[in-house]
């Protein structure tokens, strides 16, 4: 039996919140978490809305990952980097965490890349590894156009958005 057109919007909503919410991106403008009314005419709220619908219909599978406790997510290479803990974000914490992430990865035998090109624009890191799906991760910001584009156009793909030392967002296409 199909859902009910309010029931899916209603979906579709709750994962434009979670986007806005989770995902630091270029555009400034931030909901009320309550409200559906927010900037409906802007191209932002249509881009998120896409990633949403394509969330909802199960076209993009969406995840958060957090860290337990004070610990990070890179088996404590933030802290023996330098990082602290919920560190202020800026372009040294940007690097710094850029060096933790590809380092995590190397460590388990991942190629990376820095700056590997995307359909549109370019990623902060590209990771690979024979039989594995090709990763790509934003650390800190990111634009929401550019991420809604690469969303649907790279296919079998998953995409990190790192907003902080203790929080992946994972994006599967």
């Amino acid at each position: 039996m199909s859902k009910l057109w309010h029931e899916v919007e209603k979906q579709i909503h709750k994962e434009i919140l979670w986007l806005k919410d989770n995902i630091i991106t270029f555009d400034k403008i931030k909901p009320p978490s309550a409200s559906l009314e927010f900037n409906k005419w802007s191209t932002s709220y249509y881009l998120y809305r896409l990633i949403a619908i394509s969330i909802v219909n199960g076209k993009i599978k969406a995840r958060e990952i957090n860290s337990k406790g004070n610990n990070d997510l890179w088996d404590g290479l933030t802290k023996s980097s330098g990082i602290p803990i919920k560190a202020k974000h800026g372009k040294e914490w940007h690097r710094n965490m850029i060096d933790v992430i590809e380092k995590y990865f190397k460590k388990d035998g991942f190629e990376v890349t820095i700056e590997p090109s995307l359909n549109y624009g370019r990623a902060d890191l590209g990771v690979f590894k024979e039989g594995k799906k090709n990763l790509y991760v934003e650390v800190g910001s990111v634009s929401i156009y550019k991420m809604c584009i690469n969303l649907h156009a790279m296919k079998d793909s998953i995409f990190l958005s790192i907003p902080s030392e203790q929080k992946i967002i994972e994006f599967e296409t």
